[in-house]
């Protein structure tokens, strides 16, 4: 069974979600629910982004962090699926992002 972690920031009626992936080799995984109504308005149903990082190597050496360690460190790091993103980018640690609207 996978764990996954739920953070505590982001905006009213939404969760982030992040997981190490045994399905993709441990690749980290952060999803963005959003129940909102302006989801439901927009969409007719919940939204889910999901960003998968590809460069996990480059990830650890960047975090200073290792497979048991990297969870706990976007914990203490991170709130949500945006601070995540773009540390991301600001690092230039390549990632591909989906978008599930069938949430």
């Amino acid at each position: 069974m996978i764990e996954k972690i739920k953070l505590t920031g982001g905006p009213e009626k939404t969760v982030t979600w992040i997981w190490l992936d045994p399905e993709t080799d441990g690749q980290l995984k952060v999803e963005f629910y959003d129940f909102s109504e302006i989801a439901q308005r927009m969409f007719g149903n919940d939204i889910a982004y999901i960003l998968t990082v590809h460069e996990m190597a480059k990830l650890y050496r960047l975090a200073s962090q290792d497979e048991t360690s990297l969870l706990p460190w976007i914990m203490e790091h991170f709130k949500s699926y945006f601070g995540i993103k773009q540390w991301l980018e600001e690092h230039e640690i390549d990632f591909d992002r989906e978008i599930d609207p069938w949430a």
